[in-house]
């Protein structure tokens, strides 16, 4: 019988390999820029990206840019979380409501949400409110998607028990629509946000409203590549660990579902 490899074992050797990646990739870019194939303006080498980092941590507008852009970006996933998720409970449990709702919700989550810029500049200005409402845009229709596909997952015949014993409405959304329809609307809460990192910062790149989008167009207009890259890091690190508490909350949240392959055992 072929060694299993125990849960700890087999953690630290996807994050060895992670590391490992990670290493390489640098290795290449520092090669890259040692063999001059582009300018330092346009691509600054590894050190000089840590260094501006390092440089930034004690700089107050370092700090501001991501506090402008995170106040944005966790204030429209928010309120997407709040309007949305409800939304796609109701209409994914009722047939009706999907059906009328559905030439909607499938317009707003294929519409290019950047399109509606040059309409919310002029409209709310050059604000960080405007950036929010962008990000709310970009994040309400995945959700209701999510929310939709996890109400309706409810089977058949967990329905027609419902029907059955007459259970009331409010008491079959408690114990039958929402813990159904939590997995996917975790899931929705989880790639949301993602997103709203990524729209909040190219809200800021293609506008000036204040953050770390807006601060990588002023490194480059003031000719340090070096910056532009240290906030660019700074604004991937930022998506990556909301992302990670995102999942943390996930697992907490669904803790009450059996493993993947526990009826297999």
């Amino acid at each position: 019988m072929a060694h299993t490899p125990s849960p700890a074992r087999a953690a630290s050797r996807r994050l060895l390999s992670q590391l490992l990646f990670v290493a390489a990739v640098i290795a290449i870019w520092a090669l890259v820029r040692a063999a001059n194939v582009m300018t330092e303006d346009a691509l600054p080498g590894p050190v000089a990206t840590l260094k501006a980092i390092v440089a930034n941590l004690s700089d107050g507008e370092y700090w501001t840019a991501i506090a402008d852009t995170l106040r944005s970006a966790l204030g429209g996933l928010l309120a997407a979380i709040v309007v949305g998720v409800p939304i796609g409970l109701v209409t994914g449990t009722y047939a009706l409501a999907e059906r009328s709702s559905r030439l909607v919700v499938e317009f707003g989550r294929s519409f290019p949400v950047i399109a509606i810029l040059p309409v919310m500049l002029l409209v709310m200005g050059s604000s960080l409110e405007m950036k929010g409402v962008v990000v709310f845009v970009a994040c309400v229709f995945p959700l209701i998607i999510q929310a939709q596909y996890g109400a309706a997952s409810v089977g058949e015949a967990v329905n027609e028990t419902v029907r059955s014993y007459r259970i009331p409405r409010l008491l079959r959304f408690r114990r039958v629509v929402l813990p159904c329809a939590a997995p996917s609307v975790m899931t929705g809460i989880r790639l949301a946000s993602a997103v709203s990192v990524l729209v909040a910062v190219g809200v800021e790149i293609l506008t000036t409203v204040p953050g770390m989008g807006h601060m990588v167009v002023q490194s480059q207009l003031d000719e340090n590549s070096a910056n532009a890259f240290a906030y660019i890091f700074t604004a991937g690190a930022v998506g990556f660990t909301i992302n990670r508490i995102a999942q943390l909350v996930e697992a907490r949240v669904l803790a009450w579902r059996p493993p993947p392959n526990a009826g297999d055992e």
